[in-house]
């Protein structure tokens, strides 16, 4: 979840897949492990490939994701994480064609995954309405 702003003024920013299985739908800033990669540093990789958006500060999440993958036969899990932005514009890359920041509650009426929608609360409690707890924090 890529997060901008403070307090109940902070806004997400959600993408709209441009093509594939889901083009059309909202979602966050997604992507795979290069070889090599932590899951940290692929989370500043794809802010920065699918955004244009230098990340600030990284934070976990502390929810994950787990489903089936019928295409691998295989469960994907998939770590949550916070990454503060500064102010700036937004260039999406090929695989997206729109972006909006969004409030939380936009957030819920407009992403597709049910997980996505389950960590906002998470999100908002540790992230939003206070400071987050300094375990959060990936160097």
């Amino acid at each position: 979840m890529v997060l901008r702003g403070a307090g109940e003024a902070t806004r997400l920013l959600v993408l709209r897949r441009a093509r594939g299985a889901f083009a059309g739908a909202w979602t966050f800033v997604m992507g795979g492990i290069e070889p090599g990669e932590r899951a940290s540093e692929t989370a500043r990789r794809e802010v920065l490939e699918e955004c244009g958006l230098a990340v600030t500060s990284l934070y976990t999440a502390g929810a994950l994701d787990a489903f089936y993958d019928p295409v691998r036969d295989t469960i994907v899990h998939v770590p949550f994480f916070v990454a503060r932005v500064v102010e700036g514009d937004v260039i999406t890359d090929d695989a997206h064609d729109a972006h909006r920041w969004v409030s939380f509650d936009e957030a819920a009426a407009l992403l597709m995954f049910a997980a996505q929608r389950r960590v906002l609360t998470e999100v908002h409690d540790a992230f939003v309405a206070r400071e987050p707890d300094p375990w959060r924090s990936i160097s």
